[in-house]
């Protein structure tokens, strides 16, 4: 019993962290199953939660392999231009869906996509979701060090990426 108050706490406080991880991992906000079933090995596995980190980051951690899983699964690459026509075909927006409002934003968000796995996780972590970068280390289970300079050749990566006149401004923010 102890247990499922403990899980039931935590989805009350993590539930739309873990639901946005997964909306920018996936680049699709049909992830609510995939909520349920981070809170369902968290329920499974919490004898195992050594509280060596905050629950949050090994909630990320679990929704971080279910959605790498979730990919296998499908055995395709996510096409982020498909995906976003398809949420843009709606009319109705949610609270997230202001990532996805205009051109620009469109284009860093593919960018951001376009990244390889590393650099990808690192971005969202860090720049999107702003964990530190001692709970991206525990999510992606590396030393801080790596975060730290994998962020950094990250956002040298979508400078390359982002080069047009349009984003120069954008690039200014990033450099300061």
């Amino acid at each position: 019993m102890k247990n499922h108050k403990q899980i039931q706490r935590w989805f009350n406080e993590y539930h739309n962290d873990i639901y946005n991880f997964l909306i920018y991992y996936l680049g699709t906000k049909d992830v609510e199953d995939m909520v349920q079933e981070v809170f369902i090995k968290g329920f499974t596995f919490i004898n195992t939660f050594e509280e060596r980190s905050e629950p949050k980051t090994w909630l990320i951690s679990i929704a971080r392999n279910i959605a790498i899983d979730h990919m296998r699964k499908r055995k395709r690459d996510y096409v982020l231009v498909s995906q976003l026509r398809s949420i843009f075909s709606e009319k109705s927006k949610l609270p997230h869906d202001w990532l996805l409002e205009d051109e620009r934003k469109q284009e860093l968000y593919k960018a951001i996509n376009e990244l390889k796995t590393s650099y990808r996780d690192v971005v969202i972590l860090r720049g999107i979701l702003d964990f530190t970068p001692e709970e991206t280390s525990q999510i992606l289970k590396w030393k801080v060090d790596k975060v730290n300079l994998t962020y950094h050749r990250s956002i040298q990566s979508l400078k390359k990426k982002l080069t047009s006149e349009k984003w120069s401004d954008y690039i200014e923010t990033i450099n300061q």
